[in-house]
């Protein structure tokens, strides 16, 4: 498994990974675009044939942050609108969905409904798994230097009470890490997708 990583705020930067046939270049181009992802987790969670006006009523009211029955029909049209000429095209062609412009219905493919795709999602006045991973480790080699220098209070610690503290605290960010990334933070997964805001 392959894993291409980006920070993602509430804005639109994303971190797919991608198994099976459709290689990581082609999962990285369709789903850098909020609304394709949107479209892409709606699929993938229904895991049925959708019409568009169901889906665009859905990536419409996750785009403005409201229920549907709250969205305008400017709204609505500008997402049906962009989904059908553009996003679900480009879908279509890159073995995502097929998509029957006649009927105006969308099904996820098998291997796209296989995919296992993550969202590093930062909340606004948050910071990313990867400065939290830096922090510890700078504390790590602080505390280590601490101990080797015979600093107050913690001077006199043995190693290996240090060595199973720094372990420790590493293994339940890892268990911290890992249930909010297969839990919360995987597409398809959940009836919204990660980096939703609501009021």
């Amino acid at each position: 498994m392959s894993a291409t990583k980006a920070r993602q705020s509430t804005d639109d930067t994303n971190l797919p990974t991608a198994e099976g046939g459709l290689s990581e270049n082609k999962v990285f181009e369709v789903l850098s675009n909020q609304r394709r992802r949107y479209a892409f987790h709606y699929l993938q969670h229904a895991d049925r044939t959708v019409y568009l006006r169901e889906l665009s009523e859905r990536v419409a009211a996750w785009e403005n942050q409201k229920e549907i029955r709250e969205l305008s029909s400017k709204e609505l049209k500008r997402v049906k609108t962009a989904l059908q000429q553009h996003h679900l095209p480009k879908m279509d062609e890159n073995d995502f969905v097929t998509y029957d412009r006649g009927r105006e219905t969308v099904r996820i493919t098998d291997e796209a409904a296989n995919l296992e795709v993550y969202l590093d999602v930062v909340p606004r006045f948050d910071v990313p798994w990867s400065f939290c991973y830096l922090g510890l480790s700078a504390a790590s080699v602080v505390s280590v230097l601490w101990v080797w220098l015979d600093g107050p209070l913690f001077g006199g610690l043995p190693y290996s009470t240090l060595v199973v503290f720094i372990t420790t605290t590493f293994l339940l960010a890892a268990i911290v890490h890992t249930y909010f990334s297969y839990s919360r933070l995987r597409l398809g997964t959940t009836a919204e997708p990660p980096g939703v805001i609501r009021q």
